[in-house]
């Protein structure tokens, strides 16, 4: 009897199932586990089916009740932060088409350009633990017993075209006051060749804000224009942001783990997984921005600042693996009820209310061509953000 096999092919495709029903989990976990049931054949294979059975039954029930112990000691913890990771990137990657330290011009300017944002956590030790635990198939589900190692916050956010456009009001409302308006909007279906390469990924982005920033302080001339400070500019505003993320794929399984062997007889499997993400947010930037420009083109920016944000972040995904034709099965048996894999994912999170920021940006500007690389760390949940910009001033 080498129903040994078929445990160790089991354990390891459950233990990936855990994790992975973990990973994505925020309030509500639905798995269904269920053993397979062989009969039929004549009396003298009823032995060898009562074993099958028998020693099926015991394994899935145990790893069904492992798994809903662990979800009920876990999930309303650490792991509830990967939908809010997804909303702060959100909130991270708002500021698309930065005009940081460019203030000063005289009537507008027009900007674009790419953001994108992320949120790594500062301590990530589970993910060498996880796949340890998928690769060599040693791992034990008590190696989750260290909830300090449950940091899996990651989250990333995408802004990939973006436009401002901006207005000195000096002249018809009150000097060193100036006016933006920002949109961004991106599908990936937009480009054929994404669409034809990945058919079952889908991402669409779409933001729309407004902002002013006054200049306090304004902008000195040194050495004939060679060095320029740009003075002290607070600004604020406010930016709604929607993005979705959705992806139809085979469940990342070694293709060994996907035929269940023992005795001579075959389960094959075929697996799918429906991942999706949806987020809604609502940022208010408070920010105070300087800049100097060096040799009539260089230009130098630093600022700080707090994003404050509403919103949300859900989470939805369903995997399933389904039995397809067994063979070597013995004449006349028959499985009268096929293994059962399924899991039902989905939850919600808000991003953090207060959100403070180090700013920064280096670029150049040839007359009224503004060339940009911004660059935001978040301190709270270590965030980064990183953007491209192009434009003019006039």
């Amino acid at each position: 009897m080498r129903i040994f096999i078929a445990s160790f092919a089991c354990k390891r495709l459950l233990l990936f199932v855990f994790l992975l029903s973990l990973a994505g989990m925020v309030f509500a976990v639905d798995v269904e586990i269920k053993a397979p049931h062989f009969s039929g054949g004549g009396a003298e294979i009823q032995g060898f089916l009562d074993e099958i059975n028998g020693q099926l039954g015991t394994f899935f029930d145990e790893y069904a009740g492992l798994i809903s112990s662990d979800i009920d000691n876990f999930l309303p913890g650490s792991f509830n932060n990967l939908a809010g990771a997804f909303a702060n990137a959100s909130v991270f990657s708002s500021d698309g088409a930065s005009q940081r330290g460019y203030e000063g011009y005289k009537t507008f300017s027009f900007t674009a350009g790419f953001m994108g944002a992320l949120q790594f956590p500062k301590q990530f030790t589970l993910l060498d633990e996880i796949m340890d635990a998928i690769k060599g198939g040693e791992g034990e589900i008590g190696f989750f017993d260290d909830k300090d190692k449950l940091d899996i916050g990651i989250g990333l956010d995408i802004k990939a075209l973006n436009a401002q456009f901006g207005i000195n009001t000096s002249k018809f409302l009150l000097k060193g006051l100036y006016f933006g308006f920002k949109f961004s909007m991106f599908e990936t279906n937009w480009i054929k060749a994404i669409a034809a390469y990945f058919p079952d990924f889908s991402f669409k982005t779409m933001s729309v804000g407004i902002n002013t920033s006054y200049q306090l302080i304004s902008q000195k001339r040194l050495l004939l224009g060679l060095f320029v400070w740009r003075g002290l500019n607070l600004s604020a505003g406010f930016t709604w942001q929607k993005t979705s993320f959705e992806l139809t794929s085979a469940l990342p399984i070694d293709e060994e783990l996907l035929n269940f062997q023992f005795e001579g007889i075959t389960m094959p499997f075929t697996e799918v997984m429906r991942f999706g993400i949806n987020t809604n947010t609502y940022i208010i930037p408070v920010e105070a921005m300087t800049s100097i420009r060096l040799l009539g083109f260089l230009n130098v920016a630093l600022g700080a600042g707090v994003d404050i944000a509403f919103g949300s972040s859900n989470i939805n995904a369903h995997g399933s693996l389904d039995v397809g034709e067994i063979t070597g099965l013995p004449p006349d048996v028959i499985m009268d009820t096929p293994p059962i894999l399924r899991l039902s994912l989905g939850g919600k999170s808000a991003p953090s209310i207060f959100n403070p920021k180090a700013m920064g940006a280096v670029g150049f500007n040839f007359g009224p061509v503004i060339i940009d690389i911004p660059v935001t760390y978040y301190f709270l949940d270590n965030g980064y953000s990183l953007g491209v910009t192009f434009g003019f001033t006039f």
